[in-house]
């Protein structure tokens, strides 16, 4: 009776662990669909926008452009979030998953999915025009989102602005970029995942728990 206990339970955290990377999985491919939809929205954007301001008619088409130039400011900053929100959670599958691979299937170091990697050291050359190298895809994807997103601001206040002065497009490269990273906090206190009741599972860096921080609901 207790082997078949045992074997409940041990079949049972199989099953917890199948969820979590069922869970992880229909993350990673719930982004690379936004990720499309984001790539979709500004190359329409960007053909609309250099479409006006190439037409006869740009010095009556004004508003259009302001509109066009404030939609995609706005679109490429949903991207530049979504692009951070996905690292954040894309960061906590991971470490979950080192967790209950050590915790609780007590998996042997070598045998768990994100703990080792085979020649990190050999095959890292940043240097080598065709060889690999040790990049983040994801950190990659925040920057790119984030340049583009301060691209439209510049384009933005430029046109706002109306100067051709160097020193002002200084500043505006400058003041775009702040103010997207200003709205990115502010936005992250509003658009951000209702988690706040849950655990906060303190892990270090070799998966160890450190602690379990429970919040309790305010009455």
């Amino acid at each position: 009776m207790s082997m078949n206990n045992k074997q409940l339970r041990k079949e049972r955290k199989f099953e917890q662990y199948k969820l979590l990377i069922q869970a992880r999985n229909f993350h990673y491919d719930n982004y690379n669909k936004w990720m499309t939809y984001f790539y979709v929205a500004m190359a329409a954007f960007f053909v609309g926008y250099y479409s006006l301001i190439s037409s006869e008619e740009a010095n009556n088409l004004n508003f259009e452009i302001n509109a066009l130039l404030s939609i995609g400011y706005i679109t490429s900053l949903f991207w530049f979030i979504a692009s951070k929100g996905y690292y954040y959670w894309n960061i906590n599958f991971i470490k979950l998953i080192n967790s209950f691979e050590k915790n609780v299937l007590k998996t042997k170091v070598n045998e768990r999915i994100y703990f080792v990697f085979a020649n990190k050291k050999t095959e890292n050359k940043p240097f080598d025009p065709i060889s690999g190298a040790n990049f983040s895809t994801s950190k990659v994807a925040i920057l790119f989102s984030y340049v583009i997103t301060v691209f439209w601001g510049v384009l933005l206040l430029k046109k706002i602005v109306d100067c051709n002065e160097g020193i002002i497009y200084i500043l505006i490269l400058i003041a775009s970029g702040f103010t997207t990273l200003i709205m990115s906090l502010l936005l992250s206190k509003i658009l951000k995942s209702n988690i706040d009741y849950t655990p906060d599972l303190e892990l270090d860096e070799y998966s160890n728990i450190k602690n379990i921080n429970i919040t309790k609901r305010k009455k």
